[in-house]
C-alpha cells in the first residue's frame, strides 16, 4: 500500500466564478506524492468532505488519486445552497478541473450515498467527457414518483431533512452559534411544525436561512408534475438523453427508502445505454451496506459486504483494465430473505 498526503481546501472556480471547497488526497512515497498520472475517484456531498476522509485514503493508498468536494453552499464552499439544482453543472466542471491536473491520468469514477449518490447522477446527465464510471448507492434521483414525493404526496421526512440536517448546517449557521441553537431548538419541534402545515414563508426560523426556506416552500407547493421535480439532479428517468453512457453499479436494499428509485435508474439505463449496468440489492437500511443486521433481524454474515472493495473491484476494471471477472457478473444480484429459522441470535 502507499502512503497518502492530502491537500485540504483546494477551491475550485465554478463557471460562474463560485468557489468549490475539494480535498485532494495522493498516492505518497515518503511523506511526498508520487510523480505519475493517476485515475481519479470524486465524491461531492452537503453532509462535509471531511466525513470522507475514511474512504479516500483507502483508494488513495491502492493507487487512486481521490478528491472529496463540498457542494454549492455547503461547508467549506461557497454560493448559494439549492438542493441538487446546481450539481449538474457544477459536477461537470470539478470533473473538467480534475482532468486537467498534473496527477490525473483523465479518468473519473465516483463514488457516494444517498445524497452524494444524487451527485453523482446529477454529473452524469452532463455527459461530461472524462467521467468514467460511477458507484452510486441508495441514491437521491426521481424524487416526484418515491423518496420526496410519493404517490404525489410530499414525504415529510424531507421537511425534517430541511429543519434538522439541512438548516442547522448552513454556512450561515455554522458561522453564528446563536443562530445555529435557535435552529437546533426549532428542529426539536418538528412534530409542531409538520401539525401546523401549510408553511409559510416568513413565520418560522428557517426566514433567517432563506435559501432553505425557498426550497421547502417550493418544494411543498410544487405538485409531481411540475417541472421542478423533473429537472436534471432531481430525475434520472426524464433525462435519459443527455445521460453519460459509461458503466454504472447501482446499490440498494430491501428496507431503504429509496429502493424503488434505484431500480428505476437501473431498468432504465439499461435499456438506453450500451455500457453494462449492474444492480446488487441486499437486506440493507439506508447506507447499511456493511451491516448483515437490519432493525430486529439478524442474516447470514453474507448479508454484509466490504463495501471498499466491492467498488475497488468495479473500479479495478473499469479504469485500470484489470481483468476481473467484473464482466461475467450477473447483471442483478440480491439477496434472497425468507429463509431463517426464527430463533435469536447471540446478540439478540
Amino acid at each position: 500500500l502507499n502512503e497518502v498526503v492530502v491537500q485540504k481546501n483546494v477551491m475550485i472556480s465554478a463557471r460562474d466564478g463560485v468557489k468549490l471547497a475539494a480535498d485532494v488526497y495522493l498516492p505518497a512515497r515518503d511523506g511526498k506524492p508520487i510523480e505519475g498520472k493517476f485515475p481519479t475517484l470524486l465524491t461531492r456531498t452537503p453532509y462535509n468532505k471531511d466525513g470522507a476522509a475514511g474512504d479516500a485514503r483507502y483508494y488513495a493508498a491502492r493507487g487512486y488519486a481521490v478528491v472529496a468536494n463540498d457542494v454549492r453552499g455547503r461547508y467549506r464552499s461557497e454560493g448559494t445552497w439549492r438542493l441538487i439544482v446546481d450539481d449538474p453543472n457544477d459536477g461537470f466542471d470539478v470533473v473538467a478541473w480534475i482532468a486537467s491536473r498534473p496527477w490525473s491520468d483523465g479518468k473519473v469514477g465516483t463514488w457516494g450515498t444517498s445524497y452524494p449518490g444524487g451527485t453523482q447522477h446529477a454529473l452524469a446527465e452532463t455527459n461530461p467527457p472524462n467521467l468514467t464510471t460511477m458507484v452510486p448507492i441508495d441514491a437521491l434521483s426521481n424524487t416526484g414518483v418515491s423518496g420526496m414525493r410519493h404517490g404525489g404526496a410530499f414525504e415529510l421526512r424531507f421537511m425534517n431533512w430541511i429543519v434538522n440536517i439541512g438548516a442547522p448546517n448552513s454556512r450561515a449557521a455554522l458561522a453564528n452559534p446563536a443562530l445555529r441553537d435557535a435552529l437546533v431548538d426549532y428542529g426539536k419541534k418538528i412534530r409542531e411544525q409538520v401539525d401546523s402545515l401549510p408553511f409559510h414563508k416568513g413565520t418560522t426560523p428557517l426566514r433567517l436561512v432563506p435559501e432553505y426556506e425557498a426550497w421547502l416552500a417550493e418544494a411543498l407547493r410544487s405538485g409531481p408534475e411540475t417541472k421542478f421535480w423533473k429537472v436534471k439532479g432531481m430525475s434520472v428517468v426524464d433525462n435519459l438523453k443527455d445521460y453519460a453512457d459509461i458503466p454504472v453499479l447501482h446499490l440498494t436494499g430491501w428496507y431503504d427508502s429509496w429502493t424503488r428509485q434505484v431500480c428505476m435508474n437501473y431498468e432504465a439505463l439499461s435499456k438506453a445505454k450500451i455500457s453494462p449496468q449492474r444492480l446488487t440489492i441486499g437486506p440493507w437500511t439506508h447506507g447499511g451496506q456493511t451491516s448483515n443486521v437490519a432493525g430486529e433481524v439478524e442474516f447470514t454474515k453474507e448479508a454484509a459486504i466490504d463495501l471498499q472493495a466491492y467498488r475497488l473491484r468495479w473500479y479495478d476494471r473499469w479504469m485500470r483494465g484489470v481483468t476481473n471477472h467484473v464482466d461475467t457478473d450477473f447483471p442483478v444480484s440480491i439477496y434472497v430473505m425468507g429463509t431463517g429459522d426464527d430463533t435469536r441470535s447471540p446478540s439478540g
